[in-house]
């Protein structure tokens, strides 16, 4: 059959009517191109609404892959197939003395004079919490030395085989995630810090024992409607992270997890793409997927003119001091200060 003849059946039979009625061609012609544009518009409509019903990144990257079953390698941290700690920690006590919350502080491998202000101050002050200085991997033999004496002496650190770097931070996280669930299943709460803040360890256990949720929330300093900047220290490209807008999330220096919502959001991490703003790959994509409502703590949150006022020695009124956690970038010597004020206060006659 020649081209012609086929294209001439092809039409007989799509014309074709059930009165016996055959359209002329030109007509048949005309509907055939209505039906492919419907089609066409269809397609690119459901592909559009495909595209927005995910934040997420594109399905593939050059730098990082998708894991595609959670159970093919328990080790693989997405494109470390073979993840491992260089250092690590016990599993939590089961005991009725295991801490009611661990906290597992994201630090800088150069960051020791940060990690020793913490360990002076709130870091060691409650045997109620644990807490470990969470690091990745160093180029510098030397520099590790000093990591592994550190850890030695303080037995606080934990640290993996991927590269410590600021666009590696959502390893560090999924690191956390990771070994807190291997780690920790009897402790109720994670405390997932950055080594710039201070905690009021106290009046944290008190919070969360006179606050306790049903199951899955997260806890933290509260961030909407926030632009994703193409330009600058936070850029970040179209192909990297497609939409205008980050979804809701938690300001990554200071969240408090569940202990439920830990192990679900750790599973995401498998099947859900890199992206390495780690608080709005957690706290932002997966929570979504987890269907679970932030719960903001600004308002318990040390800033601004008060934190001012406390470091410089203004006022340590206990009323004023009715406080979780600080703001972040603090210096060493801001920690010390904060935990000299209150300590030194809490100790005084009545």
């Amino acid at each position: 059959m020649c081209y012609k003849s086929k294209i001439h059946y092809v039409l007989t039979v799509i014309c074709y009517q059930p009165s016996n009625i055959t359209m002329s061609k030109k007509l048949c012609l005309r509907s055939l191109v209505r039906i492919l544009l419907i089609a066409v518009t269809s397609l690119n409509i459901l592909i559009i609404l495909l595209q927005f019903s995910t934040y997420s990144l594109p399905k593939k990257s050059k730098l990082f892959h998708i894991l595609e079953d959670v159970n093919e390698n328990p080790n693989r941290m997405f494109d470390v197939p073979e993840f491992k700690y260089l250092i690590s920690k016990p599993r939590c006590s089961r005991s009725s003395s295991a801490p009611y919350f661990v906290t597992l502080v994201h630090s800088s491998p150069t960051q020791f004079e940060r990690r020793a202000a913490c360990r002076d101050t709130w870091a060691h002050s409650d045997p109620r919490t644990k807490t470990y200085f969470l690091m990745g991997m160093v180029q510098s033999s030397s520099l590790q030395k000093r990591i592994n004496d550190e850890d030695a002496q303080f037995n606080d650190i934990i640290q993996g085989n991927f590269i410590d770097s600021y666009h590696n931070l959502t390893y560090k996280h999924t690191m956390a995630l990771k070994w807190f669930t291997d780690n920790c299943p009897d402790v109720k709460y994670l405390l997932k810090l950055d080594d710039d803040v201070f905690v009021n360890v106290p009046a944290l256990h008190e919070f969360l024992l006179n606050n306790k949720k049903d199951r899955k929330f997260l806890l933290g300093p509260y961030r909407g409607n926030t632009i994703v900047q193409r330009n600058g220290k936070w850029k970040v490209t179209p192909e990297e992270f497609v939409d205008d807008q980050y979804p809701e999330y938690v300001e990554g220096s200071s969240v408090i997890y569940s202990n439920d919502f830990v192990h679900e959001a750790f599973k995401k991490t498998f099947t859900t793409r890199y992206f390495w703003i780690d608080d709005v790959y957690v706290t932002g994509i997966i929570r979504m997927q987890l269907n679970v409502r932030i719960e903001p703590i600004d308002r318990y949150l040390l800033s601004g003119s008060l934190l001012e006022s406390v470091l410089n020695g203004v006022t340590t009124e206990p009323e004023e001091q009715s406080f979780l956690l600080s703001a972040q970038q603090l210096k060493a010597q801001d920690i010390r200060k904060l935990w000299k004020s209150f300590h030194r206060k809490a100790h005084q006659p009545e």
